[in-house]
């Protein structure tokens, strides 16, 4: 059996609907589809996605303010959709209506309304797809992933799949009908509404095909291939036809936007198969995604780059000396939620690397202070604008120089590294730098790995 997820992009218009649809009736191993909200329809100045306008609307009404505009814009989404699939206009009535209701009740929680409401995104998708292939005289069931039993918990700032769901689930196996499943939401054991963070349709995707043991996860979006880097910073960079969850887990983690990095541990750990394809180009090859690698192409399989870090830097003789002392430190970075990246020390110094949209002016006062008073550390230098670039590849554990070779390619750049550390497995080594250098230092190294193919 084959679970495919279409993103937002397959999902746009009645045009990409239906590629999905005749995509998803093409293999009758595909019994499954996970939908994401309806995306962009182009690249026009003011055109959003459903989940954009669904924020919206949740902003504005949360704020006591009527949101005529917001409603009118996602009223107008719906219809067209209903509309150019020839489906019947009570459908869009019902969808609005369940809009409507959402939006109104605003006496709950704030987090609750706003996934009450933000969650219809995907459920629009589900009720429209499926009825279109019930119109086409195809025998297709929408699936409410809270009844199904995709139960979540939210802590700390995440959602988190609570174990059950695998069980619940593992019953849509036996379906003897094509079954629509709505990704990025599903129930709080309490019975509330819950979203995954943006992109979570995958989460939604990897967790029913483990549940299910699907054989193959397939992932349908608007690029023919994952690339070996990003298309934005090299122009028309090589295909990668194959990698490891391990390489891809890496790669996602600091810039690849393919699949949503959380969405990989489930199907990491029931070994299934992932293929990315393109709904525009069904026949390309793609990319496959696998536990453990066939083949090895390059020493370097990726390169990517962040550029939203900074680095809280300490320094204090013996501090090597200190009997718990990054116990306590990291203790103070928890208690006021800053979430830690990376932490490369030195016999008297210890820098700690945090995302920058996640440690603001005022969290760095408070640290600043806590760290003075509580721990006496009065040597603290925070360097904002930084950078990660790295690289990637199952290759790299077995070939001698790799890190010489990537050292090398960044000077020839004249580019100063700030920081370089390399995991302990050897398939990843991150550089940081200051983040007006990063476009750089990305061609630098995709220069040095793969020569003659930058055409930039």
């Amino acid at each position: 059996m084959i679970v495919c997820k279409f993103g937002g992009s397959s999902l746009a218009n009645a045009t990409q609907i239906k590629k999905a649809c005749a995509i998803f009736l093409d293999n009758p191993e595909r019994r499954i589809m996970i939908v994401s909200a309806p995306g962009k329809r182009s690249e026009v100045a003011g055109d959003k996605k459903m989940t954009d306008l669904l924020i919206d609307l949740a902003n504005v009404r949360w704020a006591g303010l009527d949101g005529n505009m917001e409603w009118l814009a996602i009223s107008d989404r719906v219809f067209s959709l209903v509309s150019e699939l020839d489906l019947h206009p009570s459908i869009a009535d019902q969808l609005l209506a369940d809009i409507a209701r959402c939006s109104e009740e605003t006496t709950v929680h704030h987090k609750i309304y706003r996934d009450g409401i933000v969650a219809l995104g995907e459920a629009i998708s589900g009720r429209i797809v499926t009825e279109y292939l019930n119109s086409i005289g195809v025998k297709a069931k929408l699936v409410d992933p809270r009844d199904a039993g995709l139960v979540l918990s939210y802590y700390a700032g995440v959602t988190q799949i609570l174990p059950e769901s695998y069980d619940n689930l593992s019953t849509l196996a036996s379906e003897e009908e094509r079954l629509i499943f709505p990704g990025f939401y599903g129930r709080t054991e309490e019975g509330n509404t819950i979203t995954f963070s943006r992109g979570g349709s995958d989460i939604s995707g990897a967790v029913v095909a483990a549940a299910t043991a699907a054989d193959l996860y397939e992932n349908w979006t608007d690029m023919d291939h994952v690339y070996v880097a990003n298309p934005d910073y090299i122009n028309d960079p090589e295909p990668i036809k194959e990698l490891s969850y391990s390489e891809m887990r890496e790669l996602a983690y600091i810039g690849f936007s393919i699949i949503h990095p959380e969405a990989l541990e489930p199907l990491f750990t029931h070994r299934i198969p992932i293929r990315i394809a393109n709904t525009d180009n069904p026949s390309a090859e793609g990319t496959m995604v696998l536990a453990e690698r066939t083949h090895l192409d390059n020493v370097v399989t990726g390169i990517a780059g962040n550029d939203d870090f900074c680095t809280i830097n300490i320094r204090r003789v013996l501090l090597n000396q200190e009997r718990g002392i990054l116990l306590k430190i990291l203790t103070i970075f928890n208690e006021l939620d800053i979430n830690i990246e990376h932490v490369p020390s030195g016999i008297d110094s210890l820098s700690i690397i945090v995302r920058g949209t996640e440690f603001s002016l005022e969290d760095e006062m408070v640290l600043r202070d806590r760290l003075q008073v509580e721990l006496g550390m009065d040597d603290i230098e925070v360097t904002r604008n930084l950078a990660i670039v790295m690289i990637v590849g199952e290759g790299m554990r077995d070939t001698v120089g790799v890190i010489a070779r990537a050292s090398e390619a960044i000077a020839r750049e004249s580019i100063s590294i700030e920081v370089i550390m390399s995991d302990y497995h050897e398939i990843s080594c991150i550089f940081m730098m200051s983040r007006y250098e990063m476009i750089r230092a990305m061609h630098g190294l995709y220069n040095e790995f793969f020569p003659g193919t930058d055409r930039s």
